[in-house]
């Protein structure tokens, strides 16, 4: 089911505006929904975005879940090799006709905040 879309002139970037479409979408949902989840490739990696699903500002769906991908910057590569220890990794597993398989995938969790948002202490935490 498409929910919104938007035909934009090709030289606009996916990012453009993601804020807006996310709380116009919402606004289209049927009233049965009653959680919501955003999902998003680093196109979403806008603060202004993570902090309204973090903060729970959306009236109806107050925090909302999300996963969205980072750009690796040099800093954010910088975090991983000097913060994260090869014990910090853990297996990723998927399952598969109900039996749990490994796949050869790790993840960790890494100490990193961009200076774009480290102003404050106050400000949210990303992860939960």
């Amino acid at each position: 089911m498409v929910l919104h879309t938007e035909f934009r002139d090709g030289n606009v970037p996916a990012g453009y505006e993601q804020l807006r479409v996310f709380k116009e979408s919402l606004a289209m949902l049927p009233e049965g929904v009653e959680k919501v989840r955003l999902r998003s490739d680093t196109a979403g990696y806008q603060h202004a975005l993570l902090r309204y699903c973090e903060k729970g500002e959306n009236e109806r769906f107050g925090r909302i879940e999300f996963a969205i991908g980072a750009d690796v910057t040099q800093e954010f590569k910088k975090a991983v090799l000097t913060e994260v220890g090869q014990k910090d990794w853990k297996r990723i597993y998927k399952e598969f006709d109900g039996i749990r398989m490994e796949t050869n995938q790790e993840w960790a969790e890494v100490c990193f905040v961009p200076n774009e948002i480290a102003h404050s202490k106050n400000a949210p935490v990303y992860r939960s």
